[in-house]
């Protein structure tokens, strides 16, 4: 089973115990997913760190498992709305920054539902959007124009929003050396400079080490592949 099959499969038993739980929270749901991804053996999706709090972030993904997978949010909607209240936010600026909306109706919208809008929170939201691509709900485009309209409607988050586009770029990076479409340094060099174009956000290109990082943890490709694309260097950490 690949990384992306055990992280789903981790999800959902995450998702279905905590619905079973008497007194269902956030903190129970951020234990749960920690519980399963580690009996499935697979880290969380994160990027070339593993910050404190990646498991409570993965929320993410157990929210849209469980709308976009499972559509059980209906069933549950009490449960969704105590636990999951932080995630109905993001989904719902991501409908706004996904929409046709004039940039400054999204930087309203936004703004009234996140009012004291953090760094942490922008970066959360376009996790958000790139989880759903992770996941198979949306296509690559759909993160870049998240991503665009996140930088026109918040530009004081420039530096926020730029090193998650790093993370994009990487994670679809991963994604394409691990279907084979990418097999050596001449091809990833290409895609490299051309995704990072396409994302429209300045001086987002990430280095090679902390691809292969991405590559190895979101993908769990193996080091002779990443080695024969990239030399030696996987163990730095730098972006």
């Amino acid at each position: 089973m690949n990384a992306k099959r055990k992280r789903v499969k981790a999800y959902v038993d995450a998702i279905s115990e905590l619905l079973m739980d008497p007194n269902p929270s956030r903190e129970k749901a951020t234990e749960l997913v920690k519980k399963h991804l580690e009996s499935e053996g697979v880290e969380p999706f994160r990027g070339a760190s593993k910050p404190d709090d990646i498991f409570e972030k993965e929320l993410i993904s157990l929210y849209i498992v469980g709308v976009r997978g499972l559509g059980i949010r209906d069933d549950y909607s009490e449960i969704f709305s105590k636990v999951f209240d932080k995630e109905e936010r993001y989904e719902e600026i991501i409908k706004l920054l996904t929409s046709d909306l004039p940039v400054e109706r999204v930087r309203e919208g936004i703004k009234s539902l996140i009012p004291e809008m953090s760094e942490g929170d922008v970066a959360r939201i376009l996790r958000f959007a790139l989880t759903l691509y992770y996941l198979d709900f949306e296509p690559y485009e759909f993160v870049v124009k998240a991503i665009k309209r996140m930088l026109e409607a918040l530009p004081e988050f420039e530096d926020t929003i730029r090193r998650f586009t790093k993370f994009f770029v990487a994670v679809k990076l991963a994604e394409e050396i691990s279907s084979g479409s990418i097999r050596n340094k001449v091809e990833k060099e290409i895609r490299k400079q051309l995704i990072s174009l396409e994302t429209g956000i300045p001086k987002s290109t990430p280095s090679d080490s902390y691809v292969a990082k991405i590559a190895s943890v979101t993908y769990e490709i193996p080091d002779k592949v990443l080695n024969n694309i990239f030399g030696n260097k996987k163990s730095s950490n730098n972006h």
